[in-house]
């Protein structure tokens, strides 16, 4: 998921939410795209269309749209680079888009996971365990949640 965009000069540059991608550099008049790796490594992709580097910035996820549009495209492998400022820009931005989990959320969560586990059971008989780790999650972020709320003297 892209969480910044700058365009100056005819290049874009981007950072994204992504197990892998952090950044992104596209050069708009000789559509070079470079992709820059959590792990540091760099590859600059020659010849990409505007729509499959469009189709690959506002993706829910930046891998996929690589796998499936960009890894066609002739590249070079470049020099590692550090990403460690990447990364914590990244980090700070990511928190700025999170909404914060009240109680009241955390608890419609879990509810609604107890929910749809006994509908489930009513109506087949059975408890998948996908459905008991949904739970298991939703119940671990409502006891994360109870924590941080300060506590009322009696």
């Amino acid at each position: 998921m892209i969480l910044k965009k700058q365009e100056k000069n005819g290049k874009i540059k981007a950072m994204y939410s992504s197990s892998n991608i952090c950044a992104s550099i596209y050069d708009t008049t000789t559509n070079e795209l470079t992709l820059i790796f959590n792990n540091g490594g760099q590859y600059k992709y020659t010849g990409v269309s505007n729509t499959d580097y469009m189709r690959f910035e506002i993706a829910d996820s930046q891998g996929s749209v690589m796998n499936t549009h960009i890894k066609k495209y002739p590249f070079t492998k470049l020099d590692k680079v550090d990403t460690t400022e990447i990364l914590k820009e990244v980090e700070e931005l990511s928190k700025q888009m999170e909404p914060e989990v009240t109680p009241e959320m955390a608890t419609k969560q879990m509810l609604g996971n107890m929910t749809e586990i006994l509908d489930k059971f009513i109506k087949n008989g059975n408890i998948t365990a996908s459905s008991l780790g949904l739970l298991k999650v939703s119940m671990s972020q409502y006891e994360e949640v109870i924590k941080k709320q300060p506590v009322l003297a009696d």
